[in-house]
């Protein structure tokens, strides 16, 4: 009984406190993370976008969105490859997550992105979920000091330490909250608006992009709703009202992002895996999933440095150790059943093929089979083990634990004389490839975690200086982690993306300088990146994850001077007759196609007519707006080599015209004979749809607050 009451402390977050010590809190975790990541931000000798994906895809992403964020356009089309595509309904470029339109709005250097801005994004993302953690573990009554500790496992380590790509780390940032206003809902403190609230950041977090994460911590909070609703054996009235007004918000708060994520993905094919690329109604295979699965060898990477495969679960073996002896001591309470639950789900589920309960979510739940990377539902782990480690960190100091804590410790001391015994085997050995020098830390974190608990028991070190040893000795392990190999600039080994994009500036230049517009084909050997938003320049074939489906299936490669491609770059000539015109710093020569089309162009409808006569000319040409000159001597079509997409809305001298789907998946729009002015405006109702209904998602939700519902 005394320890069930130990376990069932005050709920903090509903106790008034002033101010300054509500902020304590929070200030101190910003200065914990900011020194945590003090290679980014507190000197210029390290990097977090030394990274195939982060500098060939996610940088030149960041980097047209905030040219044309500064150019006061809203970035809604990009034209830079594949002919263009929709920017928000590809998802992953995060168009629609508003956190990242502060990042596009910092001061641009010379126009371009600051590298130092975008080390500052990367510390404060981890910062904001390490809070939302620490405040779900504050409302679940844990002290400062332990939910400090939960905030640095969950934003220091794990899932959201260990993965760079923004897309995909971003909508992490909102799941404690998701389940912190759950939980809120459940034991009735202002349940409609917890409810909303926990909807409200379940939709919030899809904004971020990309669909598997939160796909993942979707399947998790309704999994736990609905259990909440039949726990009984009958079904709860109000906690399924509750859970429908959750769903609700958590849809229509998304939807600025799946709407347009949708409408896109029914209309285009996308790599994931598989020779050819697919399409939306095109059953990914399982053995995609296999292979972005976490091995059963990567659970030892729970607290054991550089065992992880592919995916980072590292989080220390204290934090680890807390987090089961906070399920132990607190298991009487509800809460703490559920976040093991939810732990130990997502831990299963990211097995994969060595899980039964993936395969079968796999065949049954739609989408998921979408979600190709299991690994993601790491997130979850971490999700639930965080705040066990604070009960951990709570209880084991109090005399009703004592036990457990001995247990523990003598734990801790036969855990490290293991690990050091395998580590000097492994370094006699020199089995170099198996490990590396940190696996002593386990055991030197293990031997001084066993020394803070026996200060605890003996009465040596108070509950609080006990919790910051715990916290202190949390983060030693935690730096062995995730930030330990970001790649240093004085080592040219380590940093074999980033230089690339620098490197064909003049190429660009001269280009430009020109005149005559075309579209550019490149080497993707030579250039690996996606050179077309890096220095926003219209390309063919680019860096990304998906193209559309009438562009792909216009057999487009064959069809190349169709498209206006003037320009080849690359070593050597790509055909026997294009014309070599310069040669850049880097090596790689400017080649043109002398029988490369224009961009824009006209057909004729009748007989007779020839629209070699007609004056065709495209003054304007800006990702969401184009407008094209024509004097046309007959009646006929003007064509231009965009991608056709809906959402592209036409006028013929400021009067609505139909835009065509030409052959070839390009625009075309009829006109008569004569002089006229055609303006497109891409102006899609999906896109101001979803933004419309996530809008009153936030509005909905903020009325019930008001309301104290």
């Amino acid at each position: 009984m005394a320890l069930m009451q130990a376990a069932q402390a005050p709920d903090l977050a509903r106790v008034r406190i002033p101010a300054h010590r509500r902020l304590l809190g929070p200030v101190i975790l910003f200065a914990v993370v900011v020194l945590f990541y003090w290679k980014l931000v507190l000197t210029n000798q390290y990097t977090w976008l030394e990274g195939p994906d982060a500098a060939y895809l996610d940088l030149p992403w960041l980097q047209f969105q905030a040219g044309e964020w500064h150019r006061g356009r809203f970035p809604l089309w990009d034209p830079n490859g594949w002919f263009g595509q929709p920017l928000i309904g590809q998802g992953q470029p995060g168009a629609a997550y508003p956190p990242n339109w502060l990042l596009f709005l910092i001061p641009l250097k010379h126009g371009w992105i600051r590298q130092g801005a975008l080390h500052w994004y990367f510390v404060l993302t981890r910062y904001f979920a390490a809070l939302a953690c620490y405040a779900l573990a504050r409302d679940l009554g844990r002290s400062r000091t332990a939910s400090l500790l939960a905030a640095c496992v969950y934003g220091l380590g794990g899932y959201v330490a260990n993965t760079i790509a923004p897309q995909m780390v971003n909508g992490a940032v909102w799941t404690p909250l998701v389940f912190l206003y759950l939980f809120r809902a459940e034991r009735g403190q202002r349940p409609l608006a917890s409810s909303m609230l926990s909807g409200f950041f379940l939709g919030f977090g899809w904004l971020a992009g990309h669909h598997q994460m939160n796909l993942f911590v979707s399947i998790a909070a309704a999994g736990l709703w609905i259990w909440l609703i039949l726990r009984e054996g009958k079904p709860n009235l109000q906690l399924m009202r509750l859970g429908a007004a959750s769903a609700v918000i958590a849809v229509l708060a998304s939807a600025f992002q799946t709407i347009p994520l949708a409408e896109y993905g029914r209309r285009s094919l996308r790599w994931a895996g598989t020779p050819e690329p697919l399409a939306f109604d095109q059953i990914l295979p399982y053995s995609i999933h296999e292979q972005y699965s976490l091995h059963p060898i990567s659970i030892l990477g729970i607290a054991i440095p550089n065992i992880e495969y592919r995916f980072g679960l590292y989080v220390g073996i204290f934090a680890l150790g807390l987090g089961i002896l906070g399920v132990i001591l607190a298991w009487r309470e509800r809460q703490v059943r559920w976040l093991a639950s939810i732990a130990l789900g997502g831990l299963f589920f990211s097995l994969g093929p060595n899980s039964l309960f993936h395969g079968i979510f796999y065949a049954l739940v739609p989408i998921v089979e979408k979600a190709r990377v299991p690994a993601a539902a790491t997130l979850l782990f971490a999700t639930g083990l965080a705040p066990l480690a604070a009960y951990g960190a709570d209880l084991l100091p109090r005399p009703e634990s004592d036990r457990w804590a001995r247990r523990f410790g003598w734990a801790l001391v036969a855990s490290a004389a293991i690990i050091a015994i395998m580590s000097l085997v492994l370094f006699a050995a020199k089995v170099s490839t198996a490990t590396d020098d940190r696996l002593m830390v386990p055991a030197i974190a293990a031997v001084l975690g066993a020394a803070v608990l026996a200060g605890w028991r003996g009465g040596g070190l108070s509950a609080q200086a006990g919790g910051i040893c715990a916290l202190t000795l949390a983060l030693f392990e935690l730096g062995n982690g995730s930030s330990y190999f970001l790649p240093s600039r004085a080592v040219p080994e380590q940093n074999p993306y980033l230089h690339r994009l620098a490197e064909h500036g003049d190429i660009i230049a001269y280009i430009r300088n020109r005149g005559l517009p075309g579209r550019i084909e490149y080497d993707d050997n030579d250039i690996p990146y996606n050179i077309g938003d890096w220095y926003g320049v219209e390309t063919f074939a680019s860096y990304t994850a998906s193209v559309t489906a009438n562009v792909w299936g216009a057999d487009t490669f064959s069809h190349k001077d169709f498209y206006g491609i003037r320009y080849y770059l690359g070593k050597q000539p790509q055909r026997p007759d294009q014309k070599e015109l310069f040669t850049g710093r880097s090596g790689l020569k400017v080649f043109e196609n002398p029988t490369a089309m224009p961009r824009v162009w006209s057909t004729a409808e009748a007989a007779g007519c020839d629209p070699a006569n007609d004056d065709v000319q495209l003054p304007v040409h800006q990702p969401n707006f184009v407008r094209i000159m024509a004097e046309m001597k007959c009646p006929g079509t003007v064509v231009l080599t965009d991608t056709w997409f809906p959402g592209w809305r036409a006028t013929v001298d400021r009067k609505p015209a139909p835009i065509l789907e030409i052959p070839g998946g390009v625009r075309g729009v009829r006109v008569t004979a004569g002089s006229h002015t055609i303006e497109m405006r891409y102006r899609p109702l999906s896109v101001f749809l979803g933004a419309g209904l996530s809008i009153l998602a936030a509005v909905l939700t903020l009325l019930s607050l008001k309301l104290g519902i």
